[in-house]
């Protein structure tokens, strides 16, 4: 039985103070081979716990346990001290003659089996975020980026709203892991809500990103964002298209000729880069919106009056070259904003960075609500409506489809494109559009242009 009680510490203490000197106390325990339980009081009322025992060199050892504190809050009580004491006694006793060394290789093994679980769950962690469904989302919309592909912004927005912020827990479980029912609670809830079209989207979207992560194995172009996903399946694949038919509406709204003049004469008034900006789309036949924002200067030829398009849309690796003529209007049009901009990176341009396509369709927006407004319009229009009118008229004047494919760079694809038909319609293209230019001409002033020749086949 120990000899030490907090009555012995609180001596050693007082005893310590008189004398100025350290004084130690030893448990009297009669058995030997066991180890003991010291203290030291100082002169400063500091007491310290020690363990001695004799290590294999048959010296006296002492290894400390820590400071006394009668509460036990800011240091050991006794009685925690002599628990500890019993236990390194047991360990001296199974034949750890040397403490130290014992204590210190454990202390090791502890330190590096903790740093292996912090790394274990790092990675873990570190796997689980690189192989999450976002993670695979966000892979897809980078590789949309790396393509120039203009969807990849919208792209972007629709998985953040309807998967990351609608279902974090989906978003933040393993791509693999991820079923068909799981894919199937996200586009019903969005159906459930009305937004049909936005589900059918969403789909389409979710089922590519996990065909090319499933590719990106076998395929180096990938984005590498893509790869590491160890994908088995598309889950998506199971939820047939078919069943987001009746969600895609085709848009059939076009300006009739009436409403087209109230337009340019709005246009007209406005006299703003974006309304110039509109016009130049109109003129050039309906160009897209979004491969106009991207001229750049050096894109424009004013002696040989042509601009260079790039048009990444649908599954092209590499955008396509769309040369396109231009017509008085469009010359004057570009001429000014290449006088403006010439060392900027875009033709049209606000402080070095390109204009928002989001601009445009508001100055069509607003010119819309006011025709229906005024009762000059059957019913509103949008922007995408300009390039459908456009096309309409332009079959109207017997402009072929397949010259007006190569005009507005649509459905222009296969073998024979890519690799043996080069010609770039360029005297057809300029031929139609000059014939354009003077049918809205004559649309804007409601007198007929003698120089406007229907072009039938």
């Amino acid at each position: 039985m120990s000899n030490l009680t907090d009555r012995t510490v609180q001596k050693a203490i007082r005893d310590a103070k008189a004398a100025g000197a350290d004084v130690w106390v030893t448990d009297a325990a009669k058995s030997r081979g066991v180890g003991r339980l010291r203290l030291r009081a100082s002169a400063n009322g500091r007491v310290a716990f020690y363990f001695r025992y004799t290590s294999p060199e048959g010296k006296q050892a002492q290894l400390p346990l820590g400071i006394y504190d009668s509460d036990g809050k800011a240091g050991l009580a006794l009685r925690d001290a002599t628990a500890r004491a019993g236990e390194l006694s047991r360990l001296y006793q199974d034949g750890h003659r040397d403490l130290h060394a014992y204590l210190a290789y454990q202390e090791a093994e502890q330190a590096a089996a903790i740093k292996a679980a912090r790394h274990a769950r790092e990675e873990a962690e570190r796997q689980s975020a690189s192989g999450s469904l976002e993670a695979l989302c966000n892979g897809y919309v980078a590789h949309l980026e790396r393509l120039g592909k203009t969807s990849a912004r919208a792209v972007r927005s629709l998985f953040r709203k309807n998967v990351t912020v609608a279902f974090p827990h989906l978003a933040a479980t393993r791509a693999r892991h991820i079923t068909h029912k799981d894919v199937n609670l996200v586009l019903s809830t969005l159906i459930d809500g009305g937004k049909g079209r936005t589900a059918g989207k969403l789909r389409s979207y979710l089922r590519a990103a996990y065909t090319l992560a499933l590719d990106a194995e076998y395929d180096p172009t990938v984005h590498p964002d893509l790869h590491g996903f160890a994908l088995e399946a598309n889950p998506v694949a199971a939820i047939p298209a078919k069943a987001f038919k009746r969600y895609n509406r085709a848009l059939k709204r076009t300006l009739n000729e009436s409403e087209l003049r109230t337009f340019m004469l709005a246009l007209n008034q406005q006299q703003t880069l974006y309304s110039e900006m509109v016009t130049l789309a109109l003129f050039l036949g309906g160009q897209r919106i979004a491969q106009l924002l991207r001229l750049r200067p050096a894109d424009v030829d004013p002696d040989g009056r042509t601009i260079v398009l790039l048009d990444p849309k649908g599954k092209r690796q590499t955008a396509y070259v769309h040369v396109v003529p231009l017509n008085e209007k469009a010359l004057g049009i570009v001429t000014r904003m290449l006088a403006i901009n010439e060392h900027k990176p875009f033709l049209f341009a606000l402080n070095k960075v390109a204009v928002r396509p989001e601009k445009l369709s508001a100055v069509v927006a607003g010119i819309s609500t006011a025709m229906v407004k005024d009762k000059l319009a059957r019913e509103p229009f949008q922007l995408r409506d300009i390039r459908r009118t456009c096309e309409t008229m332009l079959a109207g004047m017997g402009i072929s489809r397949d010259l007006r494919a190569q005009l507005l760079s649509h459905g222009i694809s296969g073998v024979q494109h890519e690799h043996y038909d080069m010609y770039e319609y360029l005297d057809e293209k300029r031929v139609a559009l000059n014939a354009w230019a003077a049918k809205l001409d004559e649309i804007a002033t409601g007198k007929t242009v003698s120089n406007v020749v229907p072009l039938h086949a």
